[in-house]
């Protein structure tokens, strides 16, 4: 059975933290890149399931800056395949959390090679017939991508469950930013279930969408699932629950526009 499309494609939402920005409060380009290059691995590992380093940038146009406290996001697909390489294009848009509004930010193209090439001589797989969706995520939704490295993890190589903690927050406060327009804060946490533990090496993905809205409050759902990047293999690793609260200039509770 085949994954719906918002699993299929690579779909990176983040936002942008003081410690990520100059003196004029917008984003390091270096920070950028370093978030585009996670993207093309992401995409040419999910393609061919073999490890990829990165061999160039090709191109790199920084069309428009992206201030603190905006909404990043990043998709990509295959442009072009060799033998050994392939070329992936990554997209990053900034989005305004309070007014929604988007723009093409960054655009670049990444040569990536096959790590495993000498000792595996298969050609890579054809490009996708199938195009990338540049367009916006839904407004109530988040998708957080996360490579586990070994300095997120245990003695036992296991993502830290304050770690996966911290990413599904995240993602609960940028669906219901999105879905306020107004700076919200987390009222409770109505559940997390860690039900599977995530390895080195994997991919964390966890998605957030408002499932629910009162006077001021939303109820956001949280699903965090790993991948292996070399088989494909998924699993559910947690679930969990967050109850946010829109709020005025002033931080007090305001009304949240309803559900479309």
């Amino acid at each position: 059975m085949s994954q719906p499309l918002q699993l299929r494609e690579i779909r990176h939402t983040d936002l942008v933290f003081p410690q990520q920005a100059n003196h004029q409060g917008s984003y390091f380009g270096g920070a950028a890149l370093a978030e585009m290059d996670k993207i093309a691995f992401l995409i040419s590992a999910r393609h061919a399931r073999r490890p990829f380093v990165t061999a160039s940038c090709d191109k790199i146009d920084f069309r428009k800056p992206i201030f603190v406290g905006e909404l990043v996001e990043l998709t990509g697909e295959v442009r072009m395949v060799g033998w050994h390489s392939l070329i992936v294009d990554v997209e990053l848009s900034a989005e305004s959390l309070f007014t929604g509004e988007r723009r093409i930010c960054t655009r670049g193209s990444f040569t990536m090679v096959a790590a495993d090439r000498k000792d595996n001589p298969d050609r890579l797989p054809s490009a996708p017939e199938d195009r990338a969706d540049y367009s916006p995520s839904p407004r109530d939704s988040a998708r957080v991508l996360q490579l586990v490295f070994p300095g997120d993890t245990n003695h036992l190589g296991q993502l830290f469950g304050g770690k996966a903690a911290s990413l599904m927050g995240k993602a609960a406060y940028i669906a219901a930013s999105r879905r306020a327009r107004k700076s919200v804060g987390m009222a409770a946490s109505d559940k997390i279930d860690f039900i599977a533990s995530v390895k080195e090496g994997e991919l964390l993905d966890v998605t957030a969408r408002v499932a629910s809205i009162g006077n001021t409050s939303m109820k956001v759902k949280v699903r965090a699932e790993a991948e292996n990047l070399m088989t494909g293999d998924r699993r559910l690793c947690g679930e969990a629950e967050y109850v946010m609260v829109a709020l005025d200039e002033a931080g007090k509770p305001t009304p949240v526009p309803p559900l479309d």
